[in-house]
């Protein structure tokens, strides 16, 4: 018996490519390769960096008063309730979004803008420090974290380095029909 499949609907990531430093990206671009070669309908959305992963990211930036990075480059951050909005549009928009479909915010600010962004906000000058990638693996094992973790993590800020994340685009917007929250937003509110 077969079953009556009308679409496929991914959640993927953007910056999804088999070269990106960034573990899940190669997963997710071979599965749409996948879906390409299926026959199926599909559709990939290909939301931007949870903005809540900041939390992780940033590290107790708070406290020390600094974001300590161990490459810098821009990421879209996108709020994982604006991304699950514009997942339901998609959804009831009757298939007019086929493939890989871009679901960023507005802006790709790097961490050292956010360390710009964080003073504004607290009124605190929070430094930027770009440190050694080994200096930083260090650290994070130091206080605990599993190695296998924390290559995942530098994995993430090395293929934000390359430019895997910077993509923008106006599409986010449109189909939730309000301004996309920002990292601004997201730190006001802490």
């Amino acid at each position: 018996m077969k079953a009556g499949v009308g679409r496929v609907l991914y959640t993927s990531h953007q910056g999804a490519a088999a070269d990106t430093p960034f573990g899940p990206g190669p997963d997710h671009a071979a599965t749409e390769q996948i879906f390409a070669g299926s026959g199926l309908p599909w559709t990939s959305l290909r939301n931007g960096f949870y903005m809540h992963s900041l939390q992780w990211l940033l590290g107790p930036w708070r406290e020390t008063v600094a974001i300590a990075v161990p490459a810098n480059g821009p990421v879209s951050w996108t709020s994982g309730s604006d991304a699950a909005e514009a997942a339901a549009a998609v959804i009831l928009s009757d298939g007019a979004y086929d493939g890989p479909v871009t679901i960023t915010a507005g802006s790709a600010p790097t961490f050292e803008d956010i360390a710009g962004i964080a003073s504004d906000v607290t009124g605190r000058a929070v430094r930027f420090e770009l440190l050694d990638p080994d200096e930083w693996m260090r650290a994070q094992t130091a206080v605990g974290h599993l190695e296998f973790m924390a290559r995942f993590l530098l994995g993430m800020y090395q293929a934000a380095a390359g430019g895997f994340f910077a993509g923008t685009d106006p599409l986010l917007r449109t189909l939730i029909g309000h301004e996309p929250q920002t990292v601004r937003d997201y730190l006001a509110q802490d």
